[in-house]
């Protein structure tokens, strides 16, 4: 007698989901260089908070709809996708939408189309959020920071998404800024300018150097100019820009550019616009990129190296 083997069943594997982020974001007051820079008095700094006074209050719920679009309050919740949230698996083992979330979270009918006596959005203080110039820390692993956070990002004409979004509109009067992220990136700016630096030290580590890097600009440099003069060029290019001092510095085909300067210099190849270079025969080479790869190409050799003579005797 052969012994039947028992076929298990696997139960399907559960992707738990949450409407909630492991997250802390500050919501800070947008400079006064937007819609306050009116409230500020001649001299005053112009990056200052928009709230003079620090009893000024400002209060955020979600917006109406515009009548053509039949009014109402906006819908900021979603009522379609659904996920399966551990907490309330029980109850909704078909997974649960984010409005059905928040309100088993807020024990509240988030019904918008609701008369305005009974809508949450209108008639429930945790539906309006009010901030002073001291603004505000919501931590969006809380359901009740999330909904705030939620409330201000709808009100897209008066609050601003992000620290780098904040300049777009005059009307912003708040950010949302993740402090993470701003950390981040100035950390990276620290180190871009750091790395800059160091370049600058090799780059101004001596004349001849000195000279390539702005030759590498496609500019001539004057008869008179002596090494305080080269090195006050190259800061004027790095203050102006770390990225493009290091992009101009670290470019793949730095030293070619040199050369096609100083074949300008010496006559060999002319400049005849911005971007139109030709041989000093009358021979079109086309742009920067295409003078270069001219000149790299193993079947003009004869010509870089005439051109090369060139240079050296202007040298002398």
């Amino acid at each position: 007698m052969t012994a039947k083997t028992k076929e298990v069943t696997k139960e399907p594997t559960i992707k738990w989901g949450s409407y909630l982020r492991d997250e802390i974001v500050s919501v800070r007051p947008v400079e006064s260089s937007g819609k306050w820079s009116t409230l500020l008095v001649k001299g005053q700094d112009k990056r200052k908070d928009p709230f003079i006074y620090n009893k000024v209050k400002r209060s955020y719920q979600v917006p109406l709809n515009d009548h053509r679009r039949g009014g109402g309050v906006k819908v900021i919740l979603d009522d379609q996708e659904r996920r399966f949230i551990k907490k309330y698996y029980n109850k909704y083992p078909n997974g649960m939408t984010q409005k059905e979330f928040f309100e088993n979270e807020l024990g509240a009918d988030l019904n918008h189309t609701l008369p305005i006596e009974e809508n949450f959005w209108r008639s429930d203080r945790r539906g309006r959020i009010t901030m002073t110039k001291e603004g505000m820390t919501l931590n969006l692993n809380y359901s009740i920071d999330m909904l705030k956070y939620l409330i201000l990002l709808s009100n897209r004409k008066l609050i601003s998404p992000s620290y780098d979004d904040r300049m777009l509109k005059a009307t912003y009067e708040f950010m949302i800024v993740d402090d993470n992220k701003v950390t981040s990136k100035k950390v990276e700016a620290a180190e871009l300018k750091a790395r800059a630096y160091t370049r600058f030290a090799e780059v101004t580590s001596n004349k001849h150097k000195m000279i390539g890097f702005i030759k590498s600009l496609g500019r001539t440099i004057t008869v008179n100019h002596n090494e305080d003069w080269l090195k006050s060029e190259i800061i004027n290019v790095l203050d102006e820009s770390a990225e493009r001092f290091l992009a101009v510095v670290d470019h793949p085909q730095y030293e070619q550019r040199i050369f096609v300067q100083e074949a300008i210099d010496a006559g060999a190849i002319k400049k005849m616009s911005d971007r139109r270079y030709v041989l000093d025969n009358g021979v079109e080479l086309g742009e920067l990129a295409d003078t270069i790869n001219y000149l790299e190409n193993p079947d003009n050799q004869e010509v870089k190296m005439r051109i090369t003579t060139q240079i050296e005797l202007a040298k002398k």
